[in-house]
């Protein structure tokens, strides 16, 4: 056994200890706002390839598959991620993330023809993966229970952060130099993260108890917290040693009932997220308040969409701290439930009076009538729902599921579990995407709208019996939920699993 007296812990006072946490974070979710980066880079970029004037000569069709191909990347990378993640650790994965991520915008910055786009967006995709697994994981197994809310919705407002400012950069640069100037960021965040302590949980599956010892004292606030940490940790991996767990059958792990239950919960989560019109709200932004404000212009209609999400997420950090995982998943639902259902009634009166198509995206501005609202207007509904939707996609399914998935599953599967629910959080993504113009040809806009107001639905009903509460629980004790131990720790066991009866 490694002592804590052997290598230089001091105990310090509580406040520099949960400070070392948070700048820790801050560093690791920087990679993010990369992420965001390349998320909202097709707004700026597409209007301008599609042009007369550009130098590049596109289509729609390959215009398509440039915002396509990052998801495709990111499927590719969430997988090799997670293998990495396992392999190097998760500080190197975020290092090496970074070298591909400035590649691959000079790549974009420098392209002479579509192949080149492709190729660049494709590394920049596998980068985004990368980052998606080992940053979540990493945030999970550094910080203490009452910090993984605030600490793991971070994550979230610096993607949006990162799509506001690449939107605000489109606005008053050519893509080319957006392209360049936002390779210098993967650089940064690989100057910060170098100087960032390993995490623990990895460091003692490798056996290099002395290095996750320093770790946790940096992390921690006294030497006799970072030893307990190190022995809890130590306790964790070797239950699973004592089980006869090796990288032979880790495959077999995600056969037990304690993988396969927290694994589902996540994924399915990811499924809600990506099927009740998120992508598809942002997509058709610009249309919608063109409906409300004319006056405003492409960029500046963009702009708005990008400050509403950054600060509903801003909100959600703060909210995520105060109330419960699942309530805040329930109201999220609920409202976006509400938002999609008043949207696509709204579309359904476009539709009946006969000036809404489904052929093009140049929608009139044509005041609304019908006989039951002759004389009002309801041309402030589109931004209305808009506002109402982000808000509601904020504060619960669009920060919960990414830090929940990493927080549920066991530490000796938990990169690899996360790198499959992310990836097929990005193949949720892709399909939503590429099948949003066949739903509306399909169930028209208003079915569309009506299909993911559904979808919203289901996942409450979803949380409300399935979806265990994870908030100011250690790893053993939510490992002991999905283990059938939860009686231990006072827990109530329903039929679908565990949680705690104070959860509302």
């Amino acid at each position: 056994m490694v002592k804590v007296e052997h290598i230089p812990l001091i105990d310090r006072e509580d406040n520099l200890h949960r400070r070392n946490q948070m700048l820790t974070v801050a560093g690791a979710t920087l990679a993010l706002f990369a992420t965001g980066n390349i998320m909202g880079f097709s707004s700026v970029t597409i209007p301008s390839l599609l042009s007369t004037t550009s130098e590049i000569k596109t289509t729609a069709e390959d215009m398509s598959w440039m915002a396509s191909m990052v998801t495709l990347g990111c499927i590719l990378g969430t997988v090799i991620g997670g293998l990495t993640s396992d392999a190097i650790g998760r500080k190197k994965t975020i290092l090496l993330s970074s070298i591909i991520y400035s590649l691959g915008w000079i790549v974009i910055g420098q392209a002479q023809e579509v192949a080149d786009l492709l190729v660049g967006r494709m590394l920049t995709g596998i980068a985004s993966g990368f980052y998606g697994v080992s940053v979540q994981v990493y945030i999970c197994e550094i910080v203490e229970p009452d910090l993984r809310g605030v600490s793991g919705s971070l994550p979230s407002l610096m993607v949006s952060i990162g799509i506001l400012c690449t939107w605000c950069l489109g606005a008053i640069m050519d893509w080319r130099s957006v392209a360049l100037l936002l390779s210098l960021c993967p650089i940064f965040v690989f100057i910060y993260v170098i100087f960032l302590p390993e995490s623990p949980v990895w460091l003692i599956s490798k056996g290099r108890h002395s290095e996750a010892l320093k770790s946790l004292g940096w992390l921690r606030d006294t030497a006799d917290t970072a030893e307990q940490e190190f022995l809890r940790l130590q306790f964790l991996r070797e239950r699973r040693v004592s089980s006869d767990f090796s990288m032979k059958n880790c495959c077999s792990r995600f056969f037990e009932r304690s993988v396969q239950r927290p694994l589902f919960i996540g994924t399915f989560l990811f499924f809600v997220q990506q099927f009740s019109g998120q992508y598809a709200i942002i997509f058709y932004a610009t249309m919608i308040f063109r409906y409300a404000d004319h006056f405003i212009n492409d960029y500046l209609e963009t702009i708005v969409v990008g400050i509403v999400r950054m600060f509903a997420t801003l909100i959600a950090i703060f909210l995520v701290n105060f109330l419960s995982r699942r309530f805040l998943l329930i109201m999220s639902g609920l409202i976006m439930c509400f938002a999609n259902g008043i949207l696509g009634a709204y579309f359904y009166i476009r539709e009946s009076e006969g000036d809404f198509t489904n052929s093009t995206l140049a929608y009139p501005r044509i005041p609304v009538v019908n006989e039951f609202l002759e004389g009002i207007n309801i041309e402030w509904v589109p931004l209305a729902c808009l506002i109402l939707f982000m808000i509601g996609y904020s504060i619960g399914l669009g920060i919960i599921p990414w830090f929940l998935i990493a927080e549920v599953l066991p530490s000796d599967v938990r990169s690899m579990g996360c790198s499959i629910a992310f990836g097929l959080n990005q193949f949720f993504l892709f399909v939503s995407v590429k099948t949003f113009i066949t739903t509306v040809d399909v169930l028209n806009a208003h079915g569309t709208f009506w299909f993911y107001s559904v979808i919203a639905f289901i996942g409450v009903i979803f949380v409300i019996f399935v979806v265990p509460e994870t908030a100011n629980l250690n790893s053993g004790e939510i490992e002991d939920i999905f283990e059938n131990r939860s009686h231990k720790n006072g827990k109530k066991k329903g039929r679908h699993g565990s949680f705690d009866e104070s959860t509302f």
